[in-house]
């Protein structure tokens, strides 16, 4: 099976600093993979590349067999891409359901005559976008706050809102950053099982970057190791975290 997502040999500098060394991976539809690696090793620039926020110096990313190194972001969103962010991005002023729904803004009907003149076209994409981004709220657990505001909520249902807001464009490939970041113990293994039950049930192809590495063992079926911006190991999670160049890269070459 060819991969969703194909990175190759990827190289991204900033002044002198070299963020990003040359790293290759791939993502297939339904796997999880894991990029994990020291603080600074460079895996949110990789991210940020892949998601359009950053533009390679060289090297190749292509999403379905389509180059996308240098697209702008609503591009590649567009073609089947969603984000969640380290630092959660959320409209604090705004409910739940009304930041969720900004997710499908790349997939609405009509463009902005059809909104103006009212289009019923424009009607039924509101409608329709409004009963899926309800029923993903039912699907993770956050159908009693849908009218609440952003900034009334804890940080883990934050989380949540977050992923329903990127699962609002149907992507293909989901980039999930540090999901785990903040939340306690059950809200983790909550999170783990919705994130299986995407690549399992939905086909999703997801990119996880991640700290937790009991969320890492139990979802990813491959995890790619980054460190000073290079691949040092990739497989199985628990053959990686035995990989010496790995210990050395996380506890240091005297560990």
């Amino acid at each position: 099976m060819d991969a969703l997502l194909a990175v190759s040999e990827v190289r991204l500098s900033f002044g002198g600093l070299q963020a990003l060394d040359g790293p290759s991976l791939q993502v297939r539809d339904g796997e999880v993979v894991g990029l994990i690696g020291p603080n600074g090793a460079g895996k949110t620039s990789l991210f940020n590349c892949i998601g359009g926020l950053y533009r390679p110096q060289s090297g190749s990313i292509r999403i379905a067999g389509r180059e996308v190194a240098g697209l702008p972001r609503h591009r590649i969103a567009a073609l089947g891409v969603g984000r969640t962010f380290q630092n959660i991005g959320l409209l604090a002023s705004q409910t739940v359901l009304a930041n969720v729904l900004a997710g499908a803004h790349h997939v609405a009907a009509g463009g902005w005559w059809a909104t103006a003149l009212g289009l019923p076209s424009v009607a039924r994409s509101e409608r329709d976008h409004r009963e899926r981004a309800m029923a993903l709220l039912a699907e993770l657990d956050l159908a009693d706050v849908a009218g609440r505001m952003v900034g009334t909520l804890p940080f883990g249902t934050l989380k949540r809102v977050e992923l329903a807001r990127a699962l609002m464009g149907e992507p293909r490939l989901l980039l999930v950053d540090e999901p785990a970041n903040g939340l306690v113990h059950g809200e983790v293994l909550e999170l783990g099982a919705t994130l299986r039950r995407l690549a399992t049930e939905r086909g999703a192809a997801i990119l996880l970057v991640e700290h937790h590495m009991g969320l890492v063992t139990s979802v990813c079926d491959r995890v790619v190791v980054l460190d000073f911006g290079r691949v040092i190991a990739e497989g199985e999670p628990h053959e990686v975290a035995r990989d010496p160049r790995v210990v050395a890269a996380y506890l240091g070459t005297a560990a």
